[in-house]
Order: structure tokens, then sequence, then C-alpha cells
């Protein structure tokens, strides 16, 4: 059962969606609101799965809420309500499920709510998927954050401390240099200071780490600091491990890895914090993430009734890399064999509005002449 929040600012269409959603077998109606700010208000305290929003909405639209409930839980689904059937592009930035067309009727209900169920059941399992070891003391992707040995998270005395600690994770077992570490942390100070500054830092990072009681060793000779960590220790050494060992996916049990690796990946390296050097480290866990989206799609579009779940994998990738052209391309193309032209509309749709306000450029020749045979 998924448990749904319906916000309409028109009373007689809530308690349209209402009815309908009580009706469903697969759907429970735990709050409806006229008032999308009453809305955000209950939002952590009912923890829905599912969101049902009006697009158009005083004082806070559909798209601006659905951005603010993405913030606080990026696994809710958003399922948009519009009188607009050319809307598109909005509910694509904010990877929206699926939207429906006013008045709604419990047919268009019911193929979003097998669409909602799919991807519940999708992301169940990409949880429940095998992890070899325990979870990561280090998350770098989506976020950075270390935890100790009690769970809790780790306090970094200051900033270079841990942009320090970020940079030995980027590069582990990997001998840095004193005078590059120097240079690297405080660009604009002389060269002693830098260096009596890199000492101290490296002080304070092993007695945090010493204190939240983490097996690293981080080694000094003259040349530099090594840092040594235990194998499984950030979800960035995962992401290369899998992706190193894996060309292919060829059995459930690579399948299942490839998997943990894929949903481990829940954004940009470090969170996106600003560190001059980390730009080439976060293309490579970004191509990484896209690898084993490729690899992830093909085993699920070779498997018999597999095809649900690799648009799940497609579209999961898409919320992260939306301008993708060959992904973009790999899910328009299940789309259109599935013969689900109101799916391939609206991501083509998006994706074309996307790809002009962004880039000035249209989608790719193959592309524009799939959707003219579809009528779009």
């Amino acid at each position: 059962m998924l448990r749904v929040m319906i916000v309409e600012d028109e009373r007689p269409i809530l308690g349209l969606m209402e009815l309908l959603v009580g009706r469903h077998p697969m759907l429970e109606a735990v709050g409806a609101y006229t008032s999308p700010l009453i809305a955000l208000e209950r939002f952590g305290e009912l923890k829905p799965d599912a969101v049902f929003l009006d697009v158009e909405m005083p004082r806070l639209g559909g798209i601006e809420l659905a951005e603010k409930l993405k913030a606080m839980d990026e696994e809710v689904q958003i399922v948009f309500t519009t009188a607009y059937p050319n809307y598109a592009v909005e509910a694509f930035r904010v990877s929206a499920v699926d939207y429906l067309l006013k008045p709604v009727t419990p047919d268009a209900l019911e193929r979003v709510a097998a669409r909602l169920a799919k991807n519940q059941a999708l992301r169940s399992a990409i949880r429940s998927a095998p992890v070899p070891g325990e979870r990561a003391p280090v998350r770098c992707l989506g976020t950075f954050e270390t935890r100790g040995l009690d769970g809790q998270l780790m306090s970094w005395p200051t900033r270079k401390t841990e942009e320090l600690f970020a940079y030995l994770i980027a590069y582990p077992d990997r001998l840095a240099g004193k005078w590059q570490l120097a240079d690297l942390l405080w660009p604009e100070m002389d060269e002693e200071r830098a260096l009596h500054n890199v000492h101290n830092t490296v002080y304070r990072l092993k007695k945090a780490l010493k204190e939240a009681g983490l097996a690293v060793d981080v080694t000094h000779t003259n040349e530099g600091y090594r840092m040594q960590t235990p194998k499984g220790f950030s979800d960035l050494e995962r992401l290369r491990d899998v992706k190193g060992r894996l060309a292919a996916i060829s059995d459930e049990r690579d399948a299942a890895e490839a998997t943990e690796a894929f949903g481990s990946y829940a954004g940009e390296l470090f969170g996106g914090k600003d560190y001059p050097w980390s730009v080439g480290v976060a293309a490579e866990a970004a191509s990484h993430h896209g690898a084993l989206a490729r690899m992830l799609a093909a085993w699920h579009r070779e498997q018999g009734g597999g095809l649900d779940a690799a648009k799940e994998v497609l579209r999961a990738y898409l919320g992260l890399a939306p301008l993708d052209e060959e992904m973009n391309a790999a899910l328009l193309r299940l789309y259109a064999d599935g013969g689900e032209a109101g799916m391939f509309r609206r991501h083509y749709e998006g994706y074309s509005k996307l790809l002009a306000d962004e880039l000035g450029i249209a989608p790719a020749a193959e592309l524009r002449e799939l959707a003219a045979r579809l009528s779009l």
C-alpha cells in the first residue's frame, strides 16, 4: 500500500481525488490539503510515499513545492495534476513520475498507480541489495559525511581538516607530497607558513580519526603523507571497485552488486563542495555512475519482463544527469517500443525544452525522426 498526499487548491477537485485514491486498492490517502503551505508543514510528519500536486496554486506553485518536498525526502514520488496538456519541462526538471490531466479518471489513476508501485518495488530492491561488507563509514556521493565507530556523525575541527581528509579519500593509499598539499590547501600563503599548516592539519586529522574509533592509518615520510583505510571505507571506493571489476553484468550476483553501487551515487562528489582539485575525481565518479546505469539497463532489457526495471534505472540516472544524450535516447526508445506514446511525448518535450534552454540545440536527428513517426 502506497501512502499518498494530495495537494489541490480547488476543493471539488480535491474531493474527487480523495475519492479516487480511497477506492484504489494500492493507494491510501494520508493527507489532503487545499493549502500547499500546510501540506509542506505536515509532510515530514506524514512521510507519504507519493504526492499528487496541482501545478497552478496560489502562494506556492506545484513545481516549487515539489522542489521543497524533494529536498526533504529525495525518494518521494511526485505526480502533477494539470489542465494543460502541453506542460512537461517543469515536471522533467523535478523528476516527476508522471502527470495527470484534469479531470482525473479512474483509468488514468490506475496507470499512474501501477508506475508508482513498480518504482517503489525497485527502490526497495535497491535498498535491500547485498552490500559487500557493512555500510561505508564515509559517504562522498551526493554528500560528504563520516561516521565514527559509534555511528555518530563526525564534526571536523576545521574546514581544512575536512578538505585534507576529502583529498586523501579521493586518492587513497597514495603518497601526497607535503608541498603539493600546501599548494592545494593554502595557495595564497607563503610556502613556510603553508607547510606549517599542513603539519598541524594532519595532526588534527589523525586525532579526530582516532577519537572516532576509525581504523585509518596516516603515515608520514620525508616527502609527504599516505592514508591507508580498511576495504570498503568509502562509497567512492566501492563505486570504483565495482566498476573496475564489472565490464558487463552476467548474472544475478553481478546485478545486485551493480545495483548497490549505482544506488549509492546520490549526486555530485562531496555534495558539490567547492574543492578545485576534485573536478577530475567528480567526473570519474559520474562516469562510473553512467556506466553502471548502462550495464543495468542492458541487463534488465535482456531479462524477460525487465523493461520496467530498465526504465526505472534510466529515469533514476537522468534525474541526476538530465542532459545525457545517450541515456535520454535509450529511455525514449523504450517508451516508443512499448507503445507508451504519452510517456514518450512528455519526456521528449521536456528533454527538447531542456536542451534548448541549457545548450541552445535540438535533440538528435534520430530522435526527431522517431518523434515525427509518433505524430508528435
